[in-house]
């Protein structure tokens, strides 16, 4: 664990004690997470310019790793680290160093993740089979690609005698008048697979999740725990939302009998609560019994009108969240569940074979043409980065990697919460190992997340 101490904060500056320690702090990983507007990526900034005028330890600004989420982004990330610079050499205008940084600053890596794969692969091209005269599709040009392949492999399954598993899926997924909705299946778990590290395995995952032959009982499928922790979270939120509106009932005006009802909801929802970490059984058997009690009367102008309402605002959320969950999952048995996944996974291997055989066929034909799109990029980087596999499927870096992760004093990523996890994986494998004695530096606001897999 690093010693370091945080240096008082310069006279004059704006920053609050949070952001100062975000900026200063070393020798470990960081992710600053934070609402949108609230200077996130201002902080990124500073923390770069304070690496390079550093008294004690300056840098190259080319020894940064700067990923931000667009182009115009990396733009005008270097431009403000150029004024800051400039700023700095009218105060010491004698210092080589500064001058330095800023005919550094052109070829410094500040740019998107995709312009540092393409960096990547241009350099180590030999060590993969890709043709290094690549052109990149634009958008238009491979989704016309992609509705060429998808077509054709349709057609193709329409055409095979005997296809009954086909079929089945199509008519478990499609409508009379088209199968389009399958279609758009296909891609978008396709378009996931490809955000995954090994995208073969992810699907094969998908199969055995609907494996129950060694399944006694529900909770022994491997999604069911992530499932009851999310649960957990949302039965959290209405209880947040509960004790809110008690609150509401303690304030002058507030409606004061309806206290007791707040307090039973909470009895309520800690019941659930308690039910879901004893089993998905429990929780079944709680849900189907249940209930808000009846609202206590608020009567009398002495009660403030708008606080009554709050409150059963607050309560009526809380009692719809419950009620969505139910409804959601806990209508039927959970033995139902059961035999539903084993009804359901011949469906999911047909739907497997169909998203692979998608994969390689569109794979062929950007190949004959030349072309490579983002996911692209981003797996030929990820394999010329790797090395091998750990004997936990740890991803180890190559002596490509190496070498970046030699060079790079610090990877700072901005947008954290769009990055995806073949682009976690590239970033692992030239950042520092050690994540207590790290260099990985992001910032991100998980609300406005895109991609999170």
């Amino acid at each position: 664990m690093s010693s370091f101490v945080i240096p008082p904060k310069p006279e004059g500056a704006t920053w609050t004690d949070d952001q100062w320690k975000a900026i200063m702090e070393k020798n470990k990983d960081i992710l600053v997470a934070a609402a949108a507007g609230s200077g996130k990526t201002a902080v990124l900034v500073e923390r770069i310019i304070q690496k390079i005028l550093s008294e004690d330890n300056p840098i190259d600004v080319d020894e940064l790793l700067v990923v931000t989420f667009t182009n115009a982004s990396a733009a005008e990330m270097r431009h403000r680290i150029g004024e800051a610079l400039e700023k700095a050499i009218n105060k010491d205008p004698k210092s080589r160093h500064l001058r330095k940084q800023l005919s550094l600053l052109n070829k410094a890596s500040i740019s998107t993740l995709h312009s540092f794969c393409m960096e990547v692969i241009r350099k180590y091209y030999y060590l993969i089979d890709v043709d290094p005269g690549f052109r990149i599709a634009d958008e238009t040009e491979a989704q016309l690609i992609r509705d060429e392949v998808m077509d054709e492999l349709f057609e193709e399954e329409y055409g095979l005698k005997d296809n009954e598993p086909f079929f089945r899926l199509v008519d478990s997924f499609t409508s009379d008048r088209s199968d389009s909705a399958l279609m758009d299946i296909v891609r978008d778990i396709y378009d996931f697979a490809v955000s995954n590290p090994m995208p073969s395995n992810y699907l094969q995952s998908m199969i055995d999740m609907y494996d129950t032959t060694k399944a006694a009982n529900l909770e022994d499928l491997p999604f069911i725990q992530a499932l009851l922790f999310d649960i957990e979270l949302q039965l959290d939120g209405a209880k947040e939302m509960i004790q809110r509106g008690l609150e509401v009932t303690k304030l002058p005006g507030g409606p004061a009998p309806r206290a007791e009802n707040f307090l039973d909801d909470l009895n309520v929802i800690n019941t659930l609560i308690q039910a879901n970490r004893d089993s998905w059984s429990a929780l079944y058997n709680a849900m189907q019994t249940w209930s808000f009690s009846r609202a206590k009367q608020v009567k009398g102008d002495h009660y403030d009108k708008e606080l009554t309402e709050k409150a059963q605002k607050l309560r009526d959320k809380a009692k719809k969240k419950i009620q969505d969950i139910k409804e959601e999952l806990f209508l039927r048995k959970p033995e139902g569940f059961l035999r539903d996944m084993d009804q359901m996974r011949p469906l999911i291997q047909t739907l497997v074979h169909l998203v692979t055989a998608f994969s390689e066929r569109f794979e062929k034909a950007k190949r004959e043409k030349g072309l490579v799109d983002y996911a692209d990029l981003e797996h030929y980087c990820l394999a010329i980065l790797t090395g091998e596999f750990s004997s936990t499927g740890v991803f180890l870096p190559s002596e490509a990697a190496l070498t970046y992760r030699n060079h790079f004093n610090e990877v700072f990523v901005d947008e954290y919460q769009d990055v995806n996890m073949v682009q976690e994986t590239i970033l692992r494998l030239v950042a520092k190992e050690d994540e207590i004695n790290g260099n990985l530096f992001m910032v991100g606001d998980v609300k406005q997340s895109i991609v999170r897999p």
